[in-house]
């Protein structure tokens, strides 16, 4: 009878190791799913913003003025490579 109560008692502490061990494990799993939604959300918030960015880069005042600068700053005259007529 000692035996089995010997025996049984080993049983309950193993349970209760692996008990234990799970609880620890959800918790883990827990952190890990919260940390993956915040880093997602985080994600997506970057996405809009920048779908937003593209959106006002290609607006039609925007190619103008840029359109504009760099035919300026393409047609301009060097200073030292001036041509007289």
């Amino acid at each position: 009878m000692k035996k089995c109560d010997h025996h049984i008692s080993d049983l309950h502490k193993q349970l209760a190791s692996c008990y234990a061990f799970v609880e620890k494990a959800q918790k883990a799993l827990a952190v890990w799913q919260r940390n993956l939604e915040m880093k997602t959300q985080q994600l997506e918030i970057k996405l809009s913003n920048k779908k937003e960015e593209d959106m006002h880069s290609r607006s039609p005042h925007r190619l103008v003025m840029t359109s504009c600068s760099v035919w300026t700053s393409t047609s301009r005259p060097n200073s030292s490579g001036l041509k007289r007529w």
